[in-house]
């Protein structure tokens, strides 16, 4: 019988707990949702990252259809509320989570496409799919456009040169425990020198606000 080797399940469950916990307190503090929003936002970015990770490499049923992991996304939110009555001043919080979780998500998407025999290529774009795609779950649901596409701080970026970093890493005698901590600490270094420095990407083509420039006419 052939053992199938998977991505170890602290780092699985440690991203959907991080993630769900951001994923609630972005529910509370900045859209004041009830508990039924709540917690619907925090499964959905605590979920969505893995989910989207699993379906793209036939993984098979989703990871994060079992109790342990909609368990952990249900503690996030319970964490999250209790938190959330003493604690009033979290934007900084919430975007050194949002960092910890996109970085998490980042090594495992990776590592789990790698384990899946993908190429380095596939592994690295489903690493940053993994770990910007519970981001964007939440956005769309709470009816704003998805920080990734606003020319914010530097998301896909720093998952994909973190991403790469693993690919390469994973090549080397390193322990996968000390692949992960580098890995990780690379994306969240550069996501938060951006956000600290505001390091930003600018839109895709200059001008388009300029006063002389005309919008494409519509066929009526």
């Amino acid at each position: 019988m052939t053992t199938v080797v998977v991505v170890p399940i602290w780092l699985d469950l440690l991203c959907v707990g991080v993630g769900a916990f951001q994923g609630a307190l972005f529910a509370i503090f900045y859209k004041r949702f009830d508990l039924v929003g709540v917690t619907a936002v925090a499964i959905l970015t605590g979920l969505g990252g893995g989910f989207l990770r699993d379906i793209l490499i036939d993984a098979g049923r989703p990871a994060g259809m079992q109790d342990r992991y909609i368990l952990t996304a249900i503690i996030g939110v319970a964490v999250a509320l209790i938190l959330g009555r003493w604690y009033r001043r979290i934007d900084g919080a919430i975007v050194f989570l949002d960092s910890i979780a996109m970085s998490l998500f980042a090594v495992a998407g990776t590592y789990k496409a790698l384990l899946y025999g993908t190429s380095e290529l596939v592994a690295i774009l489903i690493g940053v799919i993994a770990a910007v795609g519970g981001g964007v779950l939440r956005d769309v649901v709470c009816r704003i456009t998805p920080q990734i596409f606003s020319g914010g701080p530097l998301y896909a970026t720093a998952t994909a040169i973190g991403s790469t970093a693993f690919v390469f890493l994973y090549k080397t005698s390193l322990q996968l425990n000390l692949i992960v901590a580098i890995t990780a600490l690379v994306i969240v270094a550069i996501h938060m020198t951006s956000v600290r420095f505001r390091i930003h990407l600018k839109p895709a083509l200059s001008g388009l606000d300029d006063e002389n420039f005309e919008e494409p006419k519509q066929d009526r």
